[in-house]
């Protein structure tokens, strides 16, 4: 079946009245308002071809009772640990220096222009603007330091300069950031009305877990609050930086069959940081091989296995009603991916978009 957006795309080839409706805000808005109505999952399985160095990312679309596959995107195969975000109907895959935006709904790209840098490696996170109605893409040029932790070595990626680009300007786009303080960097981003948040190593030892800030309407970036001395910073690449009933938080699955969540009010005047334990009663078989994804607009917690199987299954866990459903995963045809350990994504919020169409 034709999606909708595939659909609209077609109108596009019709004439340019048809093209400057589509493109117009008001109709990106309303398309996107209709499909965020039906609350689905954004599923990527994410094959590595190393014969041509590269790697084919495959997305499928999960409500309660469907999956939909919906594109696939070949990009180069990256050179070092990267995150990907989902921001509203985009986003962003590859590593290096060059930067690749794609709409899964449809699978088409849009190449950036190559980071001006001497640095070897770059990260990005991907951030939606509502009131301007703009994405922009904050890049981070790293540094490699030596580090002593916890009695270990250590080699730190620290940001030594920080560029933004906003998608849709065409001539000089990449803009210098007035930030010059170094910090480590670490796992994934959430965009919250604006505003992306990141997880980083600060301080003049780099030993100081704090949460940084990036205004996209001002560019402004800036470090919110550090992570309190108790946070649990060994286990920290068990935790999800997500949104959790509209604010930030760090959300692990614990070792006694629950799921433990550290809530910051980024509206509070005093930033502080909430320590939440829910139990999962009858939840044992969740632990295997399932981790915490991110949170439904209903704040179910959706947790996800890392890899492709025949019985991908996604689970979601209501603390209010301590209730539990699974959803699973149907991939129906023949690819390749299902018969190799193929990573896998899942990220909440999935809604279709008419942007790079």
């Amino acid at each position: 079946m034709r999606s909708p957006v595939k659909s609209v795309a077609r109108f596009l080839l019709l004439s340019k009245f048809w093209a400057e409706i589509i493109r117009s805000r008001h109709f990106i808005t309303s398309f996107q308002v209709r499909s965020s109505l039906q609350p689905r999952l954004l599923v990527v399985f994410i094959d590595l071809n190393k014969q041509w160095n590269c790697e084919d990312w495959y997305f499928f679309s999960l409500s309660s009772s469907t999956t939909s596959s919906l594109s696939r995107v070949t990009c180069p195969f990256p050179d070092y640990v990267h995150y990907s975000h989902y921001v509203n109907g985009l986003i962003s895959l590859g590593s290096g220096l060059e930067k690749v935006i794609t709409n899964p709904s449809t699978g088409k790209s849009t190449v950036l222009g190559r980071v001006q840098t001497n640095s070897k490696v770059a990260k990005c996170f991907l951030g939606y603007d509502p009131v301007n109605d703009e994405y922009k893409l904050l890049v981070l040029c790293m540094k490699e330091k030596m580090q002593r932790y916890d009695g270990r070595t250590r080699i730190l990626q620290l940001s030594s300069q920080h560029q933004v680009f906003p998608l849709g300007v065409k001539k000089k786009p990449w803009r210098m950031i007035d930030y010059t303080t170094p910090h480590g960097p670490v796992l994934n981003s959430v965009c919250i009305d604006g505003v992306l948040y990141y997880v980083a190593f600060t301080g003049e030892d780099l030993s100081q877990l704090s949460l940084m800030r990036f205004d996209l309407g001002s560019e402004k970036l800036d470090l919110f609050t550090s992570l309190p001395a108790d946070f649990p910073a060994a286990f920290l690449h068990g935790f999800t930086l997500m949104r959790y009933k509209g604010k930030v938080a760090l959300a692990t699955k614990t070792l006694f069959i629950g799921i433990e969540v550290w809530v910051l009010d980024q509206q509070a005047e005093i930033h502080g940081c909430l320590k939440k334990s829910f139990s999962i009663k009858g939840g044992k078989w969740l632990f295997c091989d399932l981790f915490i994804t991110g949170t439904t607009h209903t704040s179910e917690f959706i947790l996800a296995p890392r890899f492709y199987s025949n019985r991908f299954y996604v689970i979601y866990y209501n603390p209010d009603t301590e209730s539990l459903r699974k959803t699973k995963v149907e991939v129906h045809g023949g690819y390749d991916f299902k018969h190799r350990e193929t990573k896998a994504m899942v990220f909440p919020d999935y809604v279709e978009t008419v942007r790079l169409l």
